[in-house]
């Protein structure tokens, strides 16, 4: 038998429990959860998986797909989502806020280097962000940096 071979074989019987009458699990939150056998002596099954990776993938699939996405509902539908409430319960947890906030920031982000580098009008880039009207831009964009995209675009041109 090879050396690896073996090591595996050690490593798996560490992991093979037979005839088991019960198991506890203690949880990071100080949860206890035990699973008792039957008296038939049934065999129980258990598969853990990992938190994280789970809202790892949810994560990663908004992430690449946010910039392709039209509305909340549109990505929600990339992501594999058709009820648009399991989604936002979802992405409030993972993200830590509504997709609509998020999705807005995001854009916003964007849009700054090209009020303040481009030569794209506001209005311009209003519509090449699907914005609804040029308002609802100026106004996003003064909440977040303090200043309205005009000004902004001046001030940092006079510097």
């Amino acid at each position: 038998m090879e050396v690896n071979e073996q090591i595996r074989k050690e490593t798996e019987s560490k992991y093979l429990l037979t005839d088991v009458a019960s198991c506890t699990f203690t949880f990071s939150d100080g949860m206890k959860s035990k699973i008792t056998t039957s008296p038939d002596k049934e065999v129980v099954l258990l598969k853990l998986i990992p938190r994280t990776s789970k809202s790892k993938r949810f994560e990663d699939s908004v992430l690449s797909n946010y910039m392709s996405a039209k509305s909340i509902k549109e990505l929600a539908k990339m992501c594999g989502y058709d009820c648009l409430k399991t989604f936002t319960r979802h992405f409030k947890k993972c993200f830590g806020e509504t997709p609509y906030k998020w999705m807005l920031d995001q854009k916003i982000e964007e849009i700054q280097p090209l009020v303040l580098k481009s030569d794209f009008t506001i209005t311009e880039i209003s519509r090449m962000y699907g914005f609804k009207n040029v308002s609802h831009l100026v106004n996003t964009y003064t909440k977040k940096f303090g200043v309205s995209p005009q000004k902004d675009r001046l001030s940092k041109r006079a510097i």
